[in-house]
């Protein structure tokens, strides 16, 4: 009776270890079906519709050539210097009535020599927020509520000039105008909420400077303003949609000049070959390409705008310019042209070609 059970369970194990092994395989598979079809990568969608092309076709070779962008101005071309305000430390603690000793100080500590960009915009808002209503506090004399008004005026005239330091200067904010060799994903459009909402927050900040609304300063901490570029900062977002607008720009010019070459006549008397085409522009072109694309497209659409806010009128409006606006306009040109490949195709072999929008 104990070997009877001994071998039935031996059987048991054997039986679930192969069960198990099956199990681990179709998951491993499943698991790289789900990797693979989550984030589908730019490069390969390119590529795959090019050596399709390149089969039927046998397009003449050519390199990919991203084109030259003139560099950003360094900093140290742009930052405006701006003149300190001082105040004895007398006059510091008869400010404790206004609830602006503590300001002050943390400015003149080790740490607030140092500040950030981001941080110094911060503490000019918070500063200007608390001087308005000091200038007329009982409890200050005459020759204290002048200082602080001379002090509220020269800040007041100032703070543009912070503004334009800090938008010039932060790295974050440099970092996505730079952009780096990384392609957004076919479906990155999901997470371009967040920071075209920092881009909004910035600019609603910039608006309330460039109209005085002092009234709105103290909502803008430098815990708010480095909040705003930790969102540009942690996803690069901004900087990856900027260099796959000049990444699909060049692919498309390669393209669209390797097409270009191809004689159209010789092609209509190839039926074969004009079905394979028709496959590849409908299955390929159309449902991958193209949405690929327009989603740029629909990205510049909405960071654009912000972007060009937020700069207008500062010494790197032309780089927003160059290496974004330029780019967005020249992606829609190219994606026209190649369409008008396709068109030329239909009109000279006479054939019935799904309509395919630019």
């Amino acid at each position: 009776m104990h070997n009877v059970n001994s071998w039935q369970d031996k059987l048991q194990r054997r039986v679930w270890r192969r069960n198990a092994s099956i199990c681990w395989f179709v998951l491993g598979i499943l698991v790289v079906s789900i990797s693979g079809c989550s984030r589908p990568d730019a490069n390969h969608l390119f590529d795959d519709y090019q050596q399709r092309l390149d089969r039927v076709l046998k397009l003449t070779p050519a390199e990919l050539q991203l084109a030259e962008l003139p560099a950003i101005p360094p900093i140290r071309e742009l930052q405006q210097s701006i003149a300190a305000s001082q105040l004895n430390l007398l006059d510091l603690v008869a400010l404790r009535h206004c609830n602006l000793q503590q300001l002050v100080a943390e400015r003149n500590n080790s740490l607030g020599k140092v500040m950030t960009s981001a941080n110094m915009l911060g503490y000019e808002l918070q500063l200007l927020g608390a001087i308005k209503p000091c200038l007329k506090h009982p409890a200050l004399t005459e020759k204290l509520q002048s200082e602080l008004l001379q002090i509220y005026q020269q800040k007041t005239q100032q703070l543009p000039l912070v503004l334009e330091n800090f938008l010039i200067s932060d790295n974050t904010l440099r970092k996505q105008l730079s952009g780096q060799q990384r392609l957004l994903a076919k479906g990155a459009s999901h997470a371009v909420t967040e920071p075209l909402i920092a881009l909004k927050n910035l600019n609603r900040l910039k608006e309330h400077v460039q109209r005085g609304q002092e009234q709105q300063y103290s909502t803008y901490t430098a815990d708010f303003i480095n909040q705003q570029l930790g969102v540009l900062y942690q996803g690069h977002f901004i900087a990856d949609w900027q260099y796959s607008l000049r990444r699909s720009n060049a692919w498309l010019t390669m393209l669209n000049q390797q097409l270009a070459e191809v004689p159209l006549d010789s092609l209509c008397r190839q039926p074969a070959k004009i079905e394979i085409l028709n496959n590849i522009l409908t299955q390929i072109f159309a449902a991958r390409v193209q949405q690929y694309l327009a989603e740029l497209d629909g990205l510049s659409y909405q960071l654009l705008p912000q972007l060009e806010l937020l700069y207008q009128d500062t010494a790197l409006a032309d780089s927003v310019e160059q290496r974004m606006a330029e780019p967005a306009r020249q992606l829609r040109m190219l994606l026209q042209q190649h369409v008008r490949w396709y068109q030329q195709l239909q009109q000279q072999c006479k054939l019935k070609l799904p309509t395919v929008g630019a």
